[in-house]
């Protein structure tokens, strides 16, 4: 299959073959990292069912990579979870999050569990090449990129070559403030970072402080687009594919 999930268990659930040419190791692999008490499905479904960023990527020769979060919502948790998120996904039922950020936004709880996760993601199911992320996805993702750069974090993998980051702010958090007023590592990763300019969420002006912490991003405004994975137009799918190639040399 194109696409596979990895779930905190471990257990791989297969999903539709999308394209039936190039699958497997002979692919590019990127790692897609959803947002805040979503899901792999739910992900899955923004990239494919509701935006062309998907399909873009896969006319890329790219295989995607769907994995669940580690901490799965409890009851209590659900109750919190966006009614629109349940309205357009009824059949999803299961909720995680990548980190839960205090009152001040000061401490990410379970951030240090997520990143031992993904370690473990990346030796089972990696290596990647790439990594997409939407809202607490792509800030998790940025914040990887750096973690690997500086070498604080996933020294035993290869380099991610490429993001591709959708409505989502660098990390706040006390921990990470050195990150970001630092001058960019050397060996950071290409960027590519959309954002609506409609976000309500995550104002665009937080998205373009995460695009300055990577020499050379660029940030793509989708004019009219609130908080959501994109529809790209048909100007916006060539950049991002021209993108990803040109970041695989």
């Amino acid at each position: 299959s194109a696409c596979v999930f990895f779930r905190p268990s471990g257990q791989r659930r297969p999903l539709p073959n999308r394209n039936a040419m190039g699958l497997g190791q002979s692919r590019p692999r990127v790692l897609c990292l959803h947002s805040f008490r979503t899901s792999a499905e739910i992900f899955r479904q923004q990239v494919f069912k509701f935006s062309n960023v998907g399909a873009s990527l896969e006319s890329a020769g790219m295989h995607l990579e769907f994995v669940d979060a580690p901490y799965r919502c409890t009851s209590e948790d659900e109750e919190k979870v966006y009614p629109v998120v349940k309205q357009a996904f009824p059949e999803c039922t299961e909720y995680f999050e990548w980190y839960r950020a205090n009152d001040d936004s000061t401490v990410y709880h379970r951030l240090d569990e997520t990143i031992a996760y993904l370690e473990k993601v990346m030796d089972e199911r990696g290596p990647f090449d790439g990594m997409v992320g939407f809202s607490q996805g792509g800030s998790l993702a940025h914040l990887v990129a750096h973690l690997q750069a500086t070498g604080r974090a996933f020294t035993r993998h290869p380099p991610i070559k490429f993001l591709v980051i959708m409505s989502s702010r660098r990390s706040r958090a006390t921990e990470h403030q050195s990150l970001w007023e630092a001058p960019p590592p050397a060996k950071l990763p290409k960027a590519l970072v959309f954002y609506g300019d409609k976000d309500k969420a995550i104002a665009p002006e937080e998205v373009q402080r995460l695009a300055s912490t990577i020499q050379g991003a660029e940030a793509v405004c989708i004019r009219g687009s609130d908080h959501r994975v994109p529809q790209l137009s048909e100007e916006h799918v060539r950049k991002l594919v021209v993108f990803v190639q040109d970041s695989l040399g």
